[in-house]
């Protein structure tokens, strides 16, 4: 639902500007996200907290999930339109 009614980016280049910049509302990463990506985006989503969640599936299957026809290794959500995912964030951390 984010992906045809929000705002969001993919790559880890970008993803890393969006959160350095405070715009990201959460970023998902493929399970298969190299180290140094990994660890720069959970630094600076702890920095600017922002949830950032790890996603169960490679970067191919994520790619496939927004209907690209690449891998994906990040995606950033900037609005995240009528979903609501940023409800399961909220969810997951009352847990």
């Amino acid at each position: 639902m984010a992906i045809n009614t929000g705002r969001l980016h993919l790559g880890s280049k970008v993803a890393i500007r969006e959160l350095q910049r405070g715009r990201a509302k959460i970023a998902i990463l493929s399970s298969n996200c190299p180290e140094k990506i990994r660890e720069q985006i959970e630094e600076y989503g702890k920095l600017g907290d922002i949830p950032v969640l790890q996603h169960q599936k490679d970067s191919l299957d994520l790619g496939v999930l927004c209907r690209k026809p690449f891998p994906v290794s990040v995606i950033v959500i900037n609005e995240t339109g009528d979903s609501k995912i940023l409800d399961l964030v909220n969810t997951e951390n009352a847990q």
